[in-house]
């Protein structure tokens, strides 16, 4: 079985667990304010209970006072934010994977540019409108 499907697995199991952990809290709640304040009473209240939690948790990530246009551009820049660290995360890996390749080719380029910067220069200004 693939990481995937475990993980799929251990989502619901959890879902079912929390879900019978809060049937089980309320069913011990109302017994213990049945003695207080009667069974119906005790129901009333921890339903009452339960469905302020929900309309806060509701409240609280939903956020009905943010526009939607603010909501989009945030979701914009936290993607451009995402793709601009892609090729930084790329060149960690490269580096991280083969550490002595990468010198080689910093001390070759180096190298070059030292030698010959105007070509270098060319060079790297071919490349870019090939590019284009």
């Amino acid at each position: 079985m693939d990481t995937t499907k475990l993980r799929l697995f251990a989502a619901v199991a959890g879902i079912l667990f929390g879900l019978g952990g809060v049937f089980s809290l309320a069913v011990a709640s109302t017994l213990a304010l049945a003695s207080v304040m009667g069974l119906v009473g005790a129901a009333f209240t921890v339903a009452a209970l339960l469905l302020s939690v929900a309309c806060l948790c509701l409240y609280l990530f939903l956020q009905p006072q943010t526009s939607s246009s603010d909501e989009v551009d945030n979701m914009e820049d936290a993607a451009a934010d995402a793709l601009a660290d892609l090729p930084f995360d790329a060149i960690q890996s490269i580096i991280e994977k083969r550490p002595l390749t990468v010198a080689a080719l910093a001390l070759i380029a180096g190298y070059s540019f030292a030698r010959d910067p105007a070509g270098v220069a060319r060079h790297a200004q071919r490349f870019m409108v090939g590019l284009l």
